[in-house]
């Protein structure tokens, strides 16, 4: 039986690929079109965007969260678009000012959020895959929030490898960027 040889993008190739309307990324040269996201998933986001933009302005930091559309480069071959992404603020405008077409950083974002979706390919590409990559981008932060299993991982990089918490019920989730940030995961459970 012949087997279907799936094409191997290159970055480049990525970077000229006509998605449409998809959310697409790149994992190890291939193409992962993203599923839609359900009700529950674009709550937590919505909420966590707006939380999180409300302590940006109160503690005056001159950061930038983004619900979506900022891509990381974390290989050769890979790229990622997280759920909701921080970056210094001077680095999103030298961004806009050096690629206006495109949205890729690839440096180290300040921290990463992924909602985890139903299935098991998607739990494995945030817990395992994701993680993996995020750590060998050296992002210093990187929660996994899994409203299935109520409960939110924060992993902290540290001597080249995470350290992770998880949090459950009315624990405060401890963030080592957002330091005052008062949020549980029961909050995040109520949607």
């Amino acid at each position: 039986m012949a087997q279907t040889q799936i094409k191997k993008y290159t970055f480049a190739e990525f970077l000229d690929y006509d998605a449409e309307d998809d959310r697409v990324e790149l994992e190890d040269g291939k193409l992962i079109i993203m599923s839609t996201a359900s009700p529950q998933h674009i709550a937590i986001i919505r909420f966590l965007y707006s939380l999180i933009q409300q302590y940006i302005n109160d503690h005056n930091l001159s950061l930038e969260i983004f619900p979506g559309g900022i891509s990381v480069r974390t290989g050769i071959r890979s790229s990622r678009e997280p759920d909701l992404c921080i970056l210094h603020r001077e680095e999103w405008e030298a961004l806009r000012k050096q690629n206006p077409k495109s949205a890729i950083v690839e440096r180290p974002l300040l921290l990463v959020i992924e909602v985890v979706s139903p299935r098991s390919e998607n739990q494995e590409r945030d817990y395992q895959k994701k993680r993996e990559e995020y750590l060998q981008m050296g992002i210093p932060e990187y929660w996994i929030i899994d409203a299935e299993e109520q409960k939110v991982t924060v992993c902290l990089l540290k001597d080249r490898s995470y350290t992770s918490t998880e949090y459950m019920g009315q624990a405060l989730i401890r963030s080592g960027l957002l330091t005052h940030l008062a949020l549980t995961v029961e909050q995040l459970s109520k949607f």
